[in-house]
């Protein structure tokens, strides 16, 4: 589900982008940061979030990132301006680092690979089929 909230985040927001262009009279330039702060703070972070989630907790972590994407989505949605839109955006993605590493740790250290098992992010299919 945390994997999803964050793809989700990406695809919800491109289709919004028209409405949110014209409540807050953006030119395109302004516009593409509605993106681009997310994306610039959950690629930046990425690797520091997974260096804690292996450092503290991985659940501490998980829910804190998932804490901070869920205000951060909220203050996006009751946004007055577009810079309280590029300040939530920018959380969002700080939220998103910490959550997806730590989500893909939670999995992997709580259901272990088995004998003949490909694990639960490979395909089962046999390649030489």
């Amino acid at each position: 589900m945390a994997q999803l909230m964050i793809v989700l985040d990406f695809s919800i927001v491109n289709v919004a982008l028209p409405s949110i262009q014209s409540e807050f009279n953006l030119n395109p330039t302004e516009l593409q940061w509605v993106v681009s702060a997310y994306a610039l703070t959950f690629g930046s972070f990425l690797l520091l979030g997974g260096r804690a989630s292996d450092l503290f907790n991985r659940k501490i972590v998980f829910l804190a990132g998932l804490t901070v994407f869920s205000l951060a989505s909220l203050m996006g949605g009751l946004a007055t301006s577009a810079v309280l839109i590029f300040i939530s955006r920018a959380v969002q993605g700080l939220g998103a680092s910490m959550l997806s590493p730590s989500a893909l740790s939670l999995i992997t250290t709580t259901f272990p690979r088995g004998a003949g098992e490909t694990g639960l992010w490979a395909s089962s299919v046999p390649w030489h089929l």
